[in-house]
């Protein structure tokens, strides 16, 4: 029973202090979240080939797979759900360089060299076990994460995006094919007992079963995503787009955490951030049909893309409207830019027959006269659309012009 208590206590501290690293990725960035998953992973490898818990039936059980594993993959999987693919890979391709770098320098140290004489010599021998355990550990990982995300979005589809459910089986099968071919390497090059290969597989699966748990109410009622199937903050392979796929422009998932970044940037070097929201007004001949009007809309978004430079964003917004952030440029030369956007607008050629330029309304807000907030920008921006709309001279209004 205190084996019990003693894992059940490793997997709340784990995970409730990663969910608040997780949570507190709008304040300090997602790369706290990955250095801790890194930090975590050496041990996680070290705790699998050498500590083991005594459990019922003569079955041993390592928290380095049930506790740090377990829940490092619930942890990418949490990272997919809110931040999409793109960011679920990043700390992976990380731990693979490292792990190979490891390698390498565990494997320099273990030629011959004179060492200054200490009590305590480092064990050269073990440290190159270790590192090569890791790689391996690390390769499979990166395997992992190349059908964790499909399979999950396939339990989706299949289970009537339950997401309990599917979350649990996605974490069981992972572990198990994590299992199958992590455990023999413990086996034949460490001496670990099979008890503990069945005991571990036994443990993940039933510790991913809590983890989901976790994630669910996580999501419910912290990030506070609605969790009736068919909801569209719950559709998933939306969120997880890095571009918006009928404008080719940055995803509206993307723009929270991309303000955020930029303004923290443009706060603490003093630099200007410019957001320009550009509402458009789809031709009335689009009507009701979406392809059409996604056309236009795709089109406009190249005009828009076309007049910015290299370090400039596009971003679908909302519905018709997309959002620029171009770091760096002042207000007036902004007003400039936006003023040629809408020339160039106006003159696109490439329209279906029939349809005439959409109308536009731009509006800009800019660091620091603005605010130095996500929030004060958008505010200040979406009041500059609503008076370009109702203005008849034009249709960009800045800050001197509104």
């Amino acid at each position: 029973m205190s084996n019990f208590l003693l894992l059940f206590a490793d997997m709340a501290v784990y995970f409730g202090l990663m969910l608040a690293l997780f949570r507190a990725r709008t304040v300090i960035g997602i790369g706290g979240l990955f250095c801790a998953l890194g930090v975590m992973h050496l041990t996680t490898v070290y705790l699998s080939s050498s500590f083991f818990f005594v459990m019922p039936f003569g079955l041993g059980l390592s928290p380095g797979s049930l506790v740090l594993y377990a829940g490092c993959m619930s942890m990418l999987l949490l990272v997919y759900i809110r931040e999409g693919l793109f960011a679920a890979r990043q700390p992976v391709y990380g731990l693979l360089l490292g792990s190979f770098l490891l390698t390498i320098i565990a494997a320099l140290l273990g030629f011959e060299h004179a060492r200054f004489p200490f009590q305590r010599p480092a064990d050269i021998s073990f440290l190159n076990q270790m590192s090569a355990l890791m790689l391996w550990g690390t390769l499979l990982l990166f395997i992992e994460c190349a059908f964790i995300f499909r399979l999950f979005e396939w339990f989706m589809r299949r289970s009537g995006r339950r997401l309990w459910l599917s979350a649990w089986l996605t974490l069981a099968i992972t572990c198990t094919f994590d299992q199958l071919l992590f455990f023999p390497a413990l086996h034949f090059a460490f001496g670990v007992p099979l008890a503990v290969g069945l005991g571990g597989w036994i443990g993940k699966v039933l510790a991913t079963g809590f983890y989901a748990a976790l994630l669910v109410f996580y999501l419910r009622h912290v990030e506070g995503v609605p969790m009736r199937p068919g909801r569209a903050a719950m559709r998933f392979s939306e969120v997880s787009l890095r571009h918006d796929p009928v404008t080719g422009a940055f995803h509206r998932a993307r723009f929270d955490q991309l303000a955020l970044d930029l303004v923290s940037v443009s706060v603490s070097t003093g630099r200007p951030l410019t957001l320009m929201l550009v509402d458009v007004d789809p031709p009335s001949a689009c009507g009701s049909q979406a392809d059409r009007a996604g056309q236009v809309l795709r089109l406009v978004a190249q005009a828009i893309s076309e007049g910015l430079r290299a370090g400039d964003y596009v971003v679908r917004f909302d519905g018709n409207a997309l959002a620029v952030l171009a770091p760096g440029l002042p207000h007036q030369a902004a007003v400039q830019v936006a003023s040629m956007m809408r020339q160039r607008i106006e003159g696109i050629s490439e329209l279906p027959d029939g349809i005439a330029p959409p109308d536009v309304a731009i509006g800009i807000a800019t660091t620091p006269m603005d605010g130095e907030s996500v929030a004060s920008l958008l505010s200040a921006a979406d009041n500059r659309v609503y008076a370009a709309k109702t203005l008849e001279r034009g249709r960009v209004v800045g800050a001197f012009e509104a």
